[in-house]
């Protein structure tokens, strides 16, 4: 015979049951647009999603269907809910256009990289047309109950999205120097100390470098608005604010920088440091990778990892042979990021996997440097884990990563279009030998670990904070102050105003007083 649990049991379980529902029913809901869902764009949003759901929200990603499956396939696949926009090409010419892209990035150049720039603006405006004029899939999102969005900066589609749903936005800032670009909540930039973007300057500029940064300042904000024009077209057909607008509207920004490895600028109170997103202690490598850098005895090893940008075709295959040459004569052995094997012979220390567990590698007590082409993810993952590095800029924001790693003194940058095998070598054998490169990467990574949170628990404490508590007591009220105001125009105008009619009136009192006194000294006279 079946026994009857206590009334006690079934209340209390009863009561646990309703707890629990009613806790998943009141779980906020955040939308994540990190982008079409590509490469770091996606793990630097990714990690703060996976600190959401700790903090107990439900969490959604909205991507391009080209890079789903990769991220679905992902450590994230079974984290968070998903939802998928469609591109107006085939999934196929999508990929190919990024490796088109590599391909014209290894060819360096201005004019390459405003060509490159172009097709990527292209690409996203005909991208976020598709998606907003996916009305069930922008129904679904409504309905969704979403309380806030969080966008990738580089894709302002997503802050379209936020105002379409009426929600407030929240933005990513995934590369270095955010004071120029948060420029428009009240952060202070100022060309006379903060190098502009894509510059090899320091905070202490020479005179031509200050004239330089200046003159650069200008044109990178000339650049802001040639980058939002193609969206105004959707902004109008969609009844949406104007891009620029939409972008200083979002409530707070989250910046990948952090002071230990950056250029300290003064930011507004809603821009949020939270540099090193991808960062985490080192888990369990696979085998076959842990008994290659077992095996390295006390040489250790060395990571060579360029992501997506190292792809093996003509144009990269004289770089892929300096690589190997110079990894030759290294005692170390090389862990190298290549999706495909070169058709000539591989020296025995080289192990190339198309992909492989950075963060979890540069743990390693037996790694020793790190060769990259100058990623903001990774650049925070070497300081993180104390490993020092050889960094060779490819493109954009990566020549700004270049400046901060050697005006850190963590190691060394190289121009890829005056590498030899010889100057490779002669690089890495310095930053794995001189001990002042380790040393100094060790005390970044001190002053880097020394806090309370860890940079994605930072991130979703201020999401949960804002949602809560609202950004009002945040922000600097810039965007009240029309032009006149805002560089006090009104008020010199107005001083200036006061100065003249001072001097005027003083003036024609002194006149007033000389000719009195002229006056009576003639009746003086007289008399």
């Amino acid at each position: 015979m079946a026994t009857v649990p206590p009334r006690w049991v079934v209340l209390s379980s009863g009561l646990l049951l309703v707890v629990l529902i009613r806790g998943y029913v009141q779980a906020q809901n955040i939308l994540i647009n990190p982008m079409i869902g590509k490469g770091s764009h996606f793990y630097v949003s990714a990690a703060i999603g996976e600190e959401l759901i700790h903090r107990g929200y439900n969490v959604t990603f909205l991507l391009g269907g080209a890079f789903y499956d990769q991220a679905r396939n992902s450590r994230y696949g079974d984290m968070f809910h998903w939802e998928v926009f469609q591109h107006p090409i085939p999934r196929k010419t999508v990929h190919d256009m990024f490796t088109n892209l590599t391909k014209l990035i290894l060819g360096g150049g201005f004019q390459q990289e405003m060509k490159i720039m172009t097709e990527l603006m292209t690409a996203r405006v005909n991208d976020c047309t598709a998606l907003l004029e996916d009305k069930y899939l922008i129904g679904r999102l409504r309905s969704a109950n979403f309380s806030a969005v969080l966008y990738d900066m580089t894709w302002v589609c997503g802050a379209m999205v936020g105002e379409l749903l009426n929600l407030p936005t929240f933005v990513v800032y995934p590369y270095p120097n955010p004071c120029l670009v948060t420029s428009s909540q009240g952060s202070h930039f100022h060309p006379a100390y903060v190098p502009s973007f894509m510059t090899p300057y320091s905070n202490q500029m020479k005179f031509n470098e200050r004239v330089v940064n200046s003159l650069l300042y200008i044109l990178g904000a000339l650049i802001g608005h040639y980058y939002y024009a193609p969206y105004i077209g959707l902004t109008k057909r969609f009844n949406v604010s104007e891009p620029m607008l939409l972008m200083a509207n979002s409530k707070l920004w989250l910046v990948n920088t952090d002071n230990v490895g950056e250029f300290p600028c003064a930011l507004a109170p809603n821009v949020i440091p939270v540099g090193g997103l991808t960062t985490r202690s080192p888990e369990k490598l696979p085998s076959d990778v842990d008994e290659f850098i077992q095996g390295s005895n006390d040489d250790g090893i060395i990571i060579c990892s360029f992501g997506s940008f190292l792809i093996l075709d003509q144009n990269s295959l004289r770089l892929i042979r300096v690589f190997s040459e110079a990894f030759d004569r290294l005692p170390q052995r090389v862990i190298w990021l290549l999706k495909e094997h070169p058709p000539f012979p591989i020296p025995a220390n080289i192990k190339i996997l198309p992909w492989l567990p950075q963060n979890d590698i540069l743990g390693h007590r037996k790694t020793r440097a790190l060769f990259f082409h100058g990623g903001q993810n990774s650049y925070y993952e070497a300081i993180y884990h104390g490993v020092p590095v050889v960094v060779m800029p490819v493109y954009g924001d990566q020549k700004d990563v270049g400046a901060r790693v050697v005006n850190q003194k963590l190691g060394l940058k190289l121009d890829k279009d005056l590498l030899t095998a010889e100057i490779l070598y002669d690089a890495l054998h310095e930053v794995t030998t001189n001990i002042t490169y380790t040393k100094r990467a060790k005390e970044m990574s001190f002053a880097f670990r020394d806090r309370e949170m860890k940079p994605a628990e930072r991130a979703s404490f201020w999401i949960d904070y804002a949602i809560k508590h609202g950004t009002h007591h945040l922000e600097i009220p810039l965007r009240r102050l029309n032009f006149f105001q805002y560089y006090l125009i009104d008020v010199i105008l107005f001083v200036l105003l006061f100065v003249i009619l001072t001097l005027y009136i003083s003036f024609k009192c002194l006149m007033l007083v000389r000719s009195f006194i002229c006056n009576c000294h003639i009746k003086s006279k007289l008399d």
